[in-house]
């Protein structure tokens, strides 16, 4: 007899939390970006930085910068940027946390589920389990 319960006995009908769902979702965008630009970075700057010979009349530069970090480092990092607000401001969506405790409930103690405990109790050598 074996009465711990198994994978069949749960139950069908629990749903994961709507704000879960979404946290999980946003993390999987902000993951795949960061790993697309992290591909990139180490693809472009270790094809492009590492040069035998260097030729300073015939360098390749980019507003001053070397090309392979313009083009390595700084373009990937503005398209970071640019797509991290857009992301923020555009995709990502606020969710319900419930209902907001005021601050005469919160300084009384009265809100479901609070845990009242008092400064006096526990200085006395009360306990709390």
């Amino acid at each position: 007899m074996n009465d711990s319960p198994s994978a069949t006995d749960v139950d069908d009908d629990l749903e994961p939390d709507p704000m879960f769902v979404n946290s999980l979702r946003e993390g999987g965008w902000i993951l795949l970006l960061w790993v697309a630009c992290f591909a990139w970075t180490m693809f472009s700057c270790l094809t492009n930085g590492y040069i035998k010979e260097v030729d300073p009349e015939t360098f390749p530069t980019v507003l001053g910068m070397p090309a392979w970090v313009a083009w390595g480092i700084a373009l990937p990092w503005l398209i970071a940027n640019a797509v991290t607000v857009y992301f923020c401001f555009g995709y990502m969506q606020d969710g319900d946390l419930g209902p907001d405790i005021s601050e005469d409930e919160a300084s009384s103690g009265q809100s479901a589920g609070s845990l009242n405990l008092s400064i006096g109790a526990q200085t006395e050598g009360a306990s709390h389990v």
